[in-house]
């Protein structure tokens, strides 16, 4: 950018995933000048699709709730072509035994999974059919916010058996938050069970990538300049990139991971309201079959307490537009990024689904193996009183991030959405509740 571009630039927004994309655009159709730069060479942070070989990978988060109050305000749904998943999952338990369960009302082949899964009693049955009325009852937010406590407390106390907890709700909640302990809050298991009740768990045909591509349509994006420097002075915002430009703005809304904001912003240690709040991991590998070893169409979860296994999708049932004919796809997400290489964490992952599918899992080809560091932040019983707000400590430097609201798409929408509405002084979506 040259000194005579800079000067046409109101706002420069550094991070090119969900909440830069819906902050930047915001703006834009608000008037302003707005430039986003990227670091990687693609849209979206952790939401993105990748060739390879001729099957699309998706990469990071491999769904959407439907029901996001934030994902119904900034998304054309008909445009994504969103392809909905069943509102079941296989529950894969001893010796890759299947259990189906679900929601019958919406998938009626599950009901006979229903009632004869393992994992739930008859009590823990009817406790569900009464916890599902309760929460259908109240406004989602409102199950997201006020007083806090464990889901694993808070199950119990409604009278979850421990099995339930072990192989039914660590694998459906658990698996979704990236806790195995089940400390996370039960605010934000609430609001989940709403979403799953309200909505479908949905994925766009063309790919996750459909997302970002369609918040960052109207923008100025540039992708592969690293920002390595925010300083803020009388005279605007100066950002330095690692090729040695400095760029300048009347303000900028830092965008990034939670951790690299925290070190652009100058977040000190012992903050009261950290930005930087840990990660928790995610580790992803794609399969290639010559052909499906299963015609399964639901998502399937490892419900054994140790293993690696978190989720698995075959993915050429709902999406063969993203597979070579008659192929399959595969994709296993696994607990937390393994301190083992490529091929020793493909034959360990290998090994687990050996039970599932015998001797086919020979015919299994690697295609890729992504992990992500940062895939969630960390939310126990009582992280939302911490939670930092749009300022930071740099004048006319705003924080667009998940990390305002909570983890994850509907998270970073809003952050995005609050961010915005700083700078434009929309009192109405300020004043808006976290989680509506």
């Amino acid at each position: 950018m040259t000194p005579s571009d800079s000067m046409k630039t109101d706002i420069i927004v550094v991070g090119a995933g969900l909440a830069g994309l819906t902050a930047a655009r915001t703006l834009q159709r608000a008037g302003k000048r707005v430039r986003v730069l990227e670091r990687s060479q693609h849209l979206g942070g952790r939401v993105w699709s990748k060739q390879v070989d001729g099957y699309t990978l998706d990469v990071g988060f491999i769904g959407m709730f439907t029901a996001y109050p934030a994902a119904k305000r900034q998304f054309d749904y008909d445009a994504l072509d969103l392809v909905r998943l069943k509102p079941s999952a296989v529950l894969r338990q001893e010796g890759g035994r299947a259990e189906l369960v679900g929601d019958p009302l919406r998938d009626p082949a599950a009901l006979p999974g229903d009632l004869s899964a393992a994992a739930l009693t008859l009590g823990d049955r009817a406790m569900a059919a009464k916890l599902a009325a309760e929460l259908l009852a109240q406004p989602a937010h409102e199950l997201l916010n006020g007083p806090d406590q464990t889901a694993r407390d808070y199950l119990l106390e409604q009278g979850f058996s421990e099995r339930s907890l072990e192989r039914f709700f660590t694998p459906f909640f658990g698996g979704l938050v990236l806790d195995r302990q089940l400390q996370t809050s039960a605010g934000l298991f609430r609001y989940y069970f709403k979403m799953l009740l309200t909505g479908d768990v949905s994925i766009p045909r063309a790919g996750m990538s459909e997302l970002p591509r369609q918040l960052a349509q109207e923008l100025d994006v540039t992708l592969g300049v690293t920002v390595t420097d925010i300083h803020s002075g009388p005279d605007g915002v100066s950002v330095q990139t690692e090729a040695g430009d400095t760029l300048h703005a009347a303000q900028v809304i830092v965008a990034t991971d939670p951790n690299t904001a925290a070190r652009l912003v100058g977040e000190q240690p012992g903050a009261p309201r950290p930005i930087a709040r840990g990660s928790l991991g995610s580790t992803y590998l794609h399969y290639a079959a010559p052909e499906p070893l299963e015609r399964q169409r639901r998502l399937q979860l490892g419900a054994l307490p140790t293993g690696q296994l978190n989720q698995v999708f075959w993915l050429q049932e709902e999406f063969p537009n993203r597979v070579p004919d008659g192929h399959g796809l595969l994709i296993v997400s696994v607990w937390g990024v393994p301190d083992v290489d490529d091929g020793t964490l493909s034959a360990q992952v290998l090994g687990e689904l050996r039970p599932w599918y015998g001797a086919g899992v020979e015919r299994l080809r690697l295609l890729s193996v992504d992990r992500i560091p940062h895939t969630q932040f960390p939310q126990p019983a009582g992280y939302a009183a911490t939670l930092p707000g749009h300022t930071t400590p740099l004048p006319n430097v705003l924080l667009a991030s998940e990390v305002n609201s909570l983890s994850g798409i509907q998270g970073a929408l809003e952050g995005g959405e609050k961010a915005a509405a700083a700078i434009l002084g929309d009192l109405e979506v300020l004043s808006r509740p976290r989680g509506a």
